[in-house]
């Protein structure tokens, strides 16, 4: 599944000149303080988390699976790759060897013990015994 990452720097304050606003979740009247999503219109309190249920705050970074609303916490740490090592979700740049994934800083070099670093990404081999080094300490 594709997410879409929406952060939401204000919500509307002013009843638009096309008349009130229905609440996608409720289905009430939205007299002012709406929030838009997806060309749907939800009462503040409406606007939910899909996983966890707590109201997204306006100013909030969410985002959206199956058309849902989903907020930053849960998709972190329900549709995140986790780390092989720690078990943590990774977010951003990653290790993948076997479909498993690795924070850099969570596999150290076989050779000489030290952590591996993001920009050390193409000096790393992977040997036959599956362990991780430094292409200069092979």
């Amino acid at each position: 599944n594709e997410y879409k990452s929406y952060l939401r720097f204000n919500t509307k304050t002013a009843i638009m000149p096309e008349g009130p606003k229905m609440c996608y979740v409720c289905r009430e009247d939205i007299p002012n303080h709406w929030v838009i999503f997806q060309d749907n219109f939800y009462h503040q309190d409406c606007f939910t988390c899909l996983v966890c249920k707590r109201v997204i705050d306006a100013k909030e970074t969410f985002y959206e699976k199956d058309g849902v609303p989903v907020c930053h916490r849960c998709q972190t740490k329900n549709y995140v790759e986790k780390c092989g090592v720690c078990q943590e979700p990774i977010i951003g740049n990653r290790l993948i060897y076997d479909k498993v994934h690795f924070h850099y800083t969570c596999r150290n070099c076989k050779k000489c013990g030290q952590p591996f670093k993001e920009d050390e990404h193409d000096s790393i081999r992977i040997l036959e015994n599956k362990d991780f080094v430094h292409e200069a300490c092979k």
